[in-house]
């Protein structure tokens, strides 16, 4: 296992760009995760593993899998703690990283699909547990606008725990993807309106895709009206409305207990 001890080593470097520029990540199709219980579900699904990136500490704990660890053997990089305090971007790092490439799993869009819409969510650890809530009740993809955070950003990632390596997720222009696919898909609109119909109410039909809009602004009235469908959660207690998150999960389980 080479060592790398140097903070300003070239590969530190480009780890680190990774970690910390969208336009990096685009660029070269790769992102970067953190963490023993990530790389290891990286390599359960599939993820294409460019480098890994370990302390001696975390070696010597235990914590890594050295299964895992064999299977990347050449990959893999013991780094000092000189080159570790740039390396790391959690405020509390378990001592390894893996630069991985990007997957490729959009979702083949049918009319006996459940499907998730985030338009213009702004929060990463909303997306990632969204797509963690999608991926554990059993939905078929997960649509995100072009104005949605990054899907690779660390925190994303994180909250994610493993499922966006394994649900099926496409980055699209909402509005065109709409009106593309209003007659295969029925489009429902998350709102905070007392008038709008109950989400226990509604019998979703195959191919439902429920939308949820920006943390702070919601769906504007143009996003709710291409929807063509309104929902909404009631509430009977003081607050004003859910977090984003928690209201997407509502929706979801809602919507799963339909056969």
């Amino acid at each position: 296992m080479d060592i790398i001890a140097s903070k300003d080593n070239p590969r530190i470097r480009d780890c680190v760009r990774l970690s910390s520029q969208k336009k990096a990540r685009v660029r070269a199709g790769l992102f970067v995760l953190e963490g023993v219980k990530l790389l290891e579900e990286a390599v359960r699904s599939g993820i294409e593993i460019e480098s890994v990136y370990i302390t001696r500490d975390c070696l010597d704990s235990g914590k890594s899998q050295l299964a895992v660890l064999e299977e990347l053997s050449g990959k893999t990089f013991l780094v000092t703690d000189a080159a570790a305090s740039r390396l790391f971007q959690s405020k509390t790092p378990q001592g390894v990283c893996a630069v991985c490439r990007i997957p490729e799993h959009c979702p083949d869009f049918d009319k006996k699909g459940r499907y998730l819409g985030l338009w213009d969510l702004q929060d990463p650890g909303n997306v990632g547990t969204m797509i963690r809530t999608a991926d554990a009740l059993g939905f078929d993809g997960v649509i995100l606008s072009e104005g949605c955070c990054d899907l690779y950003n660390l925190k994303t990632v994180r909250a994610a725990m493993g499922s966006l390596f394994r649900m099926p997720l496409l980055v699209t222009d909402m509005q065109n993807f709409i009106r593309q696919h209003q007659k295969d898909l029925t489009f429902y609109a998350s709102v905070v309106d007392a008038d709008a119909p109950g989400i226990t109410g509604i019998r979703f039909p195959a191919g439902s895709v429920m939308m949820i809009g920006n943390e702070g602004n919601g769906l504007s009235a143009e996003q709710v009206a291409l929807c063509g469908n309104r929902v909404t959660i009631p509430m009977t207690g003081r607050a004003e409305s859910f977090n984003a998150a928690m209201a997407a999960t509502i929706l979801m389980w809602e919507m799963s207990r339909q056969p």
